[in-house]
């Protein structure tokens, strides 16, 4: 859906966004107000207020759209939240051991991978890239350990306290090592003050966080499937 708005005598065709930053559903917003303005630098801009128009949502969201070359053209989202990646099951219910679930609860604790992830990823979409190079690190982290104590419970105490090269030497083994070895070593590029992996960037890093989940959810329902579908030993 595109609009006009006029701005210092000139009439500028604005793209209204087709997803909303709260349920992330396509839809067409609903219009409710806009602000144009400068920065200092004399950059005009223009912020829109929309209404989610899903029944299910139907929240306020705030865009910022930039004058480049004549054209107001979408920046970013101002409100809302991130859209992460579709998080394998296992990944979901994965805890760091120190509270048992009981029947009575009604949801799995909450994985602080996903929500560390999520704030990374809410940072990167602010534009600070600094700050969400390590927080993905600090989310390899939380994956490594948490599935390690999900799969050596006995092992708990210690896997808090290992340094996170050590538990990936003692608790993983093959391609999803390696992997995982790739993961921190960019991870850890982004605390440094100089990089050394100048060529990858948090992009890179979180295709092979995308990568170290599906290995995961595989050996998850690998093991699934060897204890659950057993030889038919009838005559």
């Amino acid at each position: 859906m595109r609009q006009f708005f006029k701005n210092n005598g000139f009439d500028y065709e604005i793209l209204f966004p087709n997803i909303c930053p709260h349920c992330h559903i396509t839809i067409n917003p609903a219009f409710a107000w806009k602000r144009f303005s400068n920065d200092t630098d004399g950059t005009e801009n223009l912020f829109i207020a929309f209404i989610c128009t899903n029944i299910d949502c139907q929240k306020l969201f705030l865009a910022h759209y930039r004058l480049k070359e004549n054209e107001f053209l979408f920046s970013r989202y101002l409100n809302g939240l991130p859209k992460g990646p579709d998080w394998p099951i296992p990944i979901q219910e994965l805890y760091d051991g120190s509270v048992e679930p009981t029947e009575d609860d009604k949801e799995p604790p909450n994985s602080k991978f996903i929500k560390t992830y999520l704030q990374s990823l809410e940072a990167e979409n602010f534009g600070l890239d600094e700050l969400a190079g390590m927080g993905y690190r600090k989310a390899i982290e939380y994956l490594v350990k948490d599935w390690a104590i999900k799969n050596n419970p006995e092992d708990r105490e210690a896997i808090v306290t290992l340094p996170l090269a050590q538990v990936i030497a003692k608790y993983y083994s093959g391609d999803l090592k390696d992997m995982l070895d790739r993961a921190t070593w960019l991870g850890n590029d982004q605390t440094h003050y100089i990089k050394i992996f100048e060529q990858f960037d948090t992009d890179i890093l979180k295709e092979l966080i995308a990568v170290i989940m599906v290995e995961l959810d595989n050996e998850y329902k690998k093991a699934h499937f060897k204890e659950s579908i057993k030889k038919y030993n009838g005559k």
